[in-house]
């Protein structure tokens, strides 16, 4: 009911006590105090995008309701529909959303560049869409990074599929594969990618539900991969033009889920054998390790690493001269398999993205050596917001 509607003698008592505004100077009062809910609004919404930087989207071990001791856990996600592709590409208005692309492209005359490119949706009392991309010249070590945000959705409506398109850039995937464009202030990217390669649906250790990660009280998400879409296109640095090719990584996640309270390492590689490796550790408030989980899959199928399989131990650090924030850029990985050791290309791949998701995270290439040989993507995110360095063990 609105205060005008109210009986006049309950507004005779109010006025007694307060100074006398007339109806117009209340209305404006009441506008300008909507106008700066709504301002606070955009400011909450762009801090809830700390956890779309990433990312990468790390999923937790999944929670079961309690159940009597001889029978089986029942799984939370067993009650929502199966993933489903193609149609799953869409967008799905879900409370959060991205579409994530990494990969080290090579030229015909040997040079190498490295970039990932993000679209992040978050969908609330305001919807905001944001696009982050980064290029390293693997020969200079220079990196190029841009970044965009937006109200709303600047997306347009294709079956089975979806198609970014702000500021001059382009994400867009079809049954028929993807379209990437990118521009930056000296450097542009632009590639097509078929939709071939194996789809890996990701679930948490001890759940039989493909696609689906149970977050607990943070909720439910849908997380899929298509590690190695074959890439073709160009790569513009310094007013020259290559055609690159390469196999890029990439990531769908979608759901109603907030890990507001976590950080996260996550790895995204490719092995030489042809096998892939998706893992990912996720770190509380303290820089207590909580659980590592992840998967390993090649083009016969997908196996989920069972809890205790991986050991992630952290090496070398990097502090950012720009943020003062310190990351730990190099790690060994224990698997069954053997032990990988994980070093960058360049140590500075910071993500500096106060601007559009309020977050600064740590997203670059990376070398593989040891019992395997490789080459992938590492995203460190949570460092910033939770001022920590992620300690060795539990």
């Amino acid at each position: 009911m609105n205060v005008d509607d109210r009986p006049r003698k309950r507004r005779r008592r109010r006025s007694s006590s307060r100074t006398y505004r007339s109806p117009q100077a209340r209305a404006r009062a009441r506008w300008k105090g909507l106008a700066v809910f709504l301002a606070a609004l955009v400011i909450v919404g762009g801090a809830l995008f700390y956890f779309l930087a990433s990312v990468e989207e790390p999923p937790v071990a999944v929670a079961t309701a309690p159940v009597e001791a001889s029978r089986k856990p029942v799984e939370r996600t067993a009650a929502l529909p199966p993933l489903k592709l193609p149609a799953d590409q869409a967008p799905h208005g879900s409370a959060m959303e991205w579409w994530y692309y990494s990969g080290i492209l090579d030229a015909a005359a040997g040079q190498r560049y490295a970039f990932h490119m993000v679209v992040f949706v978050a969908n609330g009392l305001i919807k905001h869409t944001v696009m982050h991309a980064a290029l390293t010249d693997l020969q200079t070590g220079k990196r190029y990074v841009s970044q965009s945000r937006t109200g709303g959705s600047p997306l347009a409506n294709i079956p089975n599929g979806f198609d970014f398109k702000q500021e001059g850039w382009q994400a867009s995937a079809s049954d028929s594969g993807h379209a990437l464009r990118a521009a930056f202030a000296e450097a542009a990217i632009t590639l097509t990618l078929d939709n071939s390669g194996p789809v890996v649906a990701h679930r948490a250790p001890g759940s039989e539900t493909p696609g689906l990660l149970d977050f607990g009280s943070s909720g439910i998400s849908y997380y899929y991969s298509r590690p190695r879409l074959p890439a073709r296109g160009d790569v513009v640095v310094g007013g020259k033009t290559q055609q690159v090719r390469g196999e890029v990584w990439f990531d769908q996640q979608w759901g109603e889920f907030d890990v507001l309270s976590l950080g996260w390492n996550w790895f995204a590689l490719h092995l030489k054998d042809g096998s892939d490796l998706m893992l990912y550790e996720l770190f509380d408030k303290d820089g207590r390790s909580v659980v590592t989980a992840g998967t390993i899959s090649d083009a016969r199928g997908a196996v989920p690493l069972r809890q205790g399989e991986a050991e992630l131990i952290p090496g070398n650090r990097w502090t950012s001269p720009k943020t003062n924030i310190t990351y730990v850029v190099e790690w060994s990985i224990k698997l069954p398999s053997g032990t990988l050791s994980v070093k960058p290309f360049l140590p500075d791949s910071e993500f500096d993205s106060a601007g559009t998701t309020a977050n600064v995270y740590w997203e670059g290439p990376v070398k593989v050596t040891g019992s395997q040989e490789g080459q992938g993507f590492l995203e460190l995110s949570g460092y910033d917001r939770l001022g920590l360095k992620p300690a060795k063990g539990k």
